[in-house]
């Protein structure tokens, strides 16, 4: 009997190769090059989609802080970064060397805490299930294209990959309820107007 479980990358691996017809595996260490190398895709493009930052792997206001030297070491784990307008003294920054560089300033020295927004990278594994089948499908493209150079299995599934798309949108539009009265940090800051708010009846 089957059993209903959430996509594990040996999963969307096997997926991604039988999009050129090869059966399934039973373990990612199988030897086999084609599983090796439909797992780095999967990884590769797991990268592309998470650095387009989408409301499960953003965080606004993330406050970083200087070691003992005045460094800040930047995660590994971090796509992209963009410093909050709050932080005038540090303007524009960007990652070298995997510290925090100040452009405007130019130095790596920071004497104060700084706040950043951060795009994160996640394991394949921690994705929501619409990005993971999202991630899944365009994989699969990317290495049918690759591996074989089929132009037939690419255009058939970019159908797929469309309706995967329209489908992690619609989980991120469902999750952020974004809005245009939200401000920067996509916070709600207008109130609209409703009677029940105002007129209390005794």
């Amino acid at each position: 009997m089957a059993t209903t479980t959430k996509q594990t990358t040996l999963a969307a691996v096997n997926t991604i190769i039988s999009n050129i017809g090869q059966s399934p595996v039973t373990t990612l260490e199988s030897g086999n090059p084609l599983v090796e190398i439909a797992e780095g895709i999967l990884h590769e493009i797991s990268r592309a989609v998470q650095s387009e930052g989408w409301l499960f792997n953003t965080e606004y206001h993330y406050t970083f802080s200087p070691d003992a030297d005045g460094y800040i070491q930047m995660p590994t784990n971090a796509l992209q970064i963009d410093p909050k307008r709050m932080n005038r003294d540090f303007p524009q920054c960007v990652v070298r060397d995997g510290k925090l560089y100040d452009l405007a300033n130019h130095t790596n020295v920071f004497t104060e805490d700084i706040e950043l927004d951060v795009v994160w990278l996640f394991d394949f594994e921690d994705l929501p299930e619409p990005f993971k089948n999202y991630t899944t499908i365009r994989a699969a493209n990317v290495f049918a294209g690759r591996s074989v150079g089929s132009a037939e299995a690419v255009r058939f599934g970019e159908r797929e990959e469309l309706l995967a798309r329209s489908t992690a949108l619609e989980y991120d539009t469902q999750q952020g309820d974004y809005t245009i009265f939200a401000d920067r940090d996509h916070n709600m800051t207008y109130n609209s107007y409703r009677p029940l708010d105002t007129l209390q009846r005794y």
